[in-house]
């Protein structure tokens, strides 16, 4: 037994020599050996006795498990410096930190947050009594045409953001993104319509949309020229939400009022999908390929002061499959940023 304890002392031992707390506990156990072994009290020779192997074995005991406290302080002390290091760093390189205080207000009144976002008005011209549908239509931010019993009365707002190309040029096209990791075009067409027809339009006319057909009941088929691909009036319907905005108002005291809006991800997959081993590599043999053309829809139907008759106004942020890739987060955050109110 007293072989065995030895050992355990050796080993524990031989680590004190990166403890720097022992010393003191090593002190401690001399002392108690001079008492016990110098009544007279000569601690000269008591430590020098100390020094030697211990005679008890409760001195082993004591001075093993001194050195076994010693260690797991130290343990305690790095991993405390560790934790210390990585909030540290931490704190040092995230940006949030350097710039706001814990209750969001900015450290630093006088710093200016460089806006990330570009604003695009744009003014639409609403018949006063139509006869048939009348579709007003702006794309990429142009201005739609007015017709003649019309007047200006609706502005709709949507924002890009800056690292998108804002003008196509011959190197870069529209909503080209240049930024580190994209470098690919992000968005294909953004379009802005009204829609006023004979028959009043409320918010009936988007609450049945789901019901309807979501491009039927916006008269996405309407629009001259086929402007939008007719696919879409079999579209899949992926999701649909709604969401409040402020708009002025004259009907309330505060003269801002809350405006419902839906917004609807529609998608349509390819007219044919090869096989995989006739080269097409996204058909992995489940029978369809993903979706080649992906539009981001938010309407809404905006009624005049009086509470006759309603415009619907609608915003379309088209992009294909390879677009959405690049830009999903982005082209979402553009179709969330499309309001309307009155001029």
């Amino acid at each position: 037994m007293i072989t065995r304890f030895i050992l355990l002392a050796g080993s524990l031992g031989s680590c004190s020599a990166f403890l720097a707390p022992t010393s003191s506990v090593v002190d401690r156990v001399v002392q108690l050996q001079a008492t016990r072994q110098n009544p007279d009290g000569n601690a000269a020779g008591a430590r020098a006795a100390a020094l030697d192997t211990p005679r008890h074995r409760r001195d082993f005991l004591m001075l093993s498990a001194a050195i076994a406290s010693s260690a797991s302080i130290f343990s305690k002390i790095s991993n405390a410096e560790e934790e210390f290091i990585y909030k540290r760093d931490e704190a040092a390189t995230d940006l949030t930190s350097q710039l706001f205080n814990p209750d969001g207000s900015l450290k630093d009144p006088n710093s200016v947050v460089v806006a990330q976002e570009k604003e695009v008005n744009i003014a639409f011209s609403v018949p006063l009594s139509p006869d048939s549908i009348t579709v007003n239509l702006s794309t990429d931010g142009s201005s739609p045409s007015a017709a003649s019993d019309s007047a200006t009365k609706l502005k709709a707002t949507y924002k890009l953001p800056t690292k998108w190309n804002q003008v196509a040029t011959s190197t870069l096209p529209l909503y080209y993104d240049s930024s580190e990791g994209k470098n690919g075009k992000s968005c294909n067409r953004i379009t802005i319509y009204s829609v006023s027809a004979p028959k009043n339009l409320d918010m009936s006319t988007l609450e049945k949309a789901t019901k309807v057909g979501v491009a039927k009941s916006l008269f996405m088929g309407d629009i001259s020229n086929g402007y939008f691909d007719q696919g879409v009036l079999k579209a899949d319907l992926i999701g649909g939400r709604t969401a409040r905005k402020p708009i002025q108002s004259s009907s309330v005291p505060e003269g801002i009022d809350e405006q419902v809006y839906y917004e609807f991800d529609l998608a349509f997959a390819p007219l044919s999908c090869p096989d995989f081993k006739e080269g097409n590599k996204e058909n992995l043999g489940l029978g369809f390929c993903p979706y080649d053309d992906i539009f981001l829809v938010s309407a809404t139907v905006l009624n005049a002061d009086n509470n006759e008759g309603g415009t619907l106004v609608v915003c379309v942020v088209e992009c294909n499959k390879d677009e959405w890739k690049i830009a999903n987060s982005d082209l979402k955050r553009v179709r969330s940023s499309f309001i309307v109110d009155r001029a």
